[in-house]
Formats: C-alpha cells, structure tokens, sequence
C-alpha cells in the first residue's frame, strides 16, 4: 500500500457528513468520481470508544460500525454527485443491506479502504455496492440501499 495525499481530509469529511463524534468512521478520501465510486480510509485505533466492550480482551472491529464506514462513505460520493439532484435540506439514508459478508476480523491498528461503487439511481433510491479491505484482504463486501429524505 503506497501512502497518498488524500483527496479529501478529515476536516474536509466532517463538513460532508451528518455525523458527529464518536461515530465519524471516515478518515479521510482518497479518489472520489461523483456518480461512480469513491475509496476512502478508516484507520482503526485501539482507544476508540467501541472496543470497551467489543471485546475488552479481544479488540474487534463490530461488523456495524463496518457498514457504518461503507454507508457515511457512500454518503460522501452522493454529496458529491449533482445529477441525484439534492436539495440542500435533503440527503440519502440508509435503507437496505444487503448481502453482506464479514469475511476477516478488523482489529486497532488496521487501515480500512472502503471502496464504494453506485450500481443504480432511480428516483428517491440509490443502491450501492462496495469492499472494505486491509491490506489487500477483503475483510468486508456488501450491498447499501439508500432513500432520499428532508430534513424537518
């Protein structure tokens, strides 16, 4: 694995998502094709909040916060992708998985690159498909299904 500048920092994905501390599980991007596919980064450390108790002798990356990664990355390339026609008040949720596979354990210390492709967009819907891998192991693979909302 070859060390590149990222695409996008941390700062930079913190304004394009939702989320907040703890459950920021995007590091950084590395490429990013609005309307295609993008490949981001999650490094995984052992003093993150989920490994008190998952598991406190054996630190594991839950298999949520996994989909969680694919699913806030994803987010990041809709937020990037004009022709799904966001309003600034709207954005897509999680609606499906599907077909997901925890194939290796993740553990502090490994470096996720979360690649993620859009397969199909279709009104108020997207479906995505994507890996998550550790030094060049698939440890994860799945499909996402997302739904347009407005925020109230």
């Amino acid at each position: 694995m070859t060390s590149r500048k990222p695409l996008l920092n941390f700062a930079e994905v913190r304004t394009l998502l939702k989320q907040r501390f703890p459950m920021i599980m995007v590091d950084t991007v590395l490429e990013l094709e609005p309307g295609k596919r993008i490949l981001a980064l999650k490094n995984v450390t052992g003093n993150e909040i989920q490994f008190l108790g998952h598991f406190p002798e054996l630190a594991i990356m839950p298999g949520t916060l996994i989909v969680e990664a694919f699913g806030q990355s994803a987010s990041i390339l809709f937020s990037r992708t004009t022709s799904l026609g966001l309003k600034p008040n709207e954005f897509l949720v999680l609606g499906s998985i599907n077909d997901m596979r925890f194939l290796v354990p993740v553990v502090p210390g490994d470096r996720m690159e979360i690649a993620v492709e859009i397969l199909k967009t279709a009104g108020d819907i997207a479906l995505c498909e994507g890996t998550v891998t550790v030094a060049e192991t698939v440890v994860a693979r799945g499909k996402l299904g997302f739904a347009r909302r407005t925020l109230g």
